[in-house]
């Protein structure tokens, strides 16, 4: 199989995790790198300038370090119009296909996906209003980036249609 990077892309609850994961899973001796888990490696993460350049910096030491030796790589991440082109350069300069998507559904839909998935973690069955009031926080910013950052090199899914499963499938169906 031919060497190449992907870029799963997409606003908050549209559903980029469970479908990289799918992806990953189903592409033999394919790397994902994904921004939450690189966070886990960082000591004491905190959200703040510092620690962010730190796992982008760690991030890309790994997609170069994986196309280097021959393995094809999965990121996901929320990437922003001018983002899109140092991945694109990174592919061809290692021999490698650059694709890109971008997950979306409508805004309610997300947030309900959002508020299921906290749930689900947290361990309830109804999350507290201080945590909906957190996450509304986050929700808002992250939508409204999607709106000021279009990709037009990215072929966007409409998650809400598909399921995850579909969704990859699209995907694994693009690099043939």
């Amino acid at each position: 199989m031919k060497k190449f990077l992907i870029l799963i892309d997409g606003p908050m609850g549209s559903g980029k995790t469970t479908t990289s994961k799918l992806v990953n899973e189903w592409l033999p001796d394919t790397a994902r790198i994904a921004l939450p888990d690189v966070k886990r490696l960082v000591p004491n993460f905190r959200e703040n300038d510092k620690t962010l350049a730190i796992v982008r910096d760690v991030m890309w030491v790994m997609i170069e370090k994986y196309l280097e030796h021959g393995i094809s790589v999965i990121v996901e991440q929320i990437t922003s119009t001018d983002g899109i082109l140092p991945l694109i350069q990174v592919a061809v300069a290692h021999g490698a296909e650059f694709h890109a998507f971008r997950l979306t559904a409508q805004k309610e839909v997300r947030l309900q996906r959002v508020y299921e998935r906290t749930k689900e973690m947290m361990k309830v069955s109804e999350l507290p209003e201080a945590k909906i009031a957190e996450m509304n926080g986050y929700f808002e910013p992250n939508d409204q980036f999607y709106i000021e950052n279009p990709i037009p090199e990215a072929i966007v899914i409409d998650s809400e249609k598909l399921s995850s499963e579909e969704c990859a499938d699209l995907i694994i169906a693009k690099l043939a």
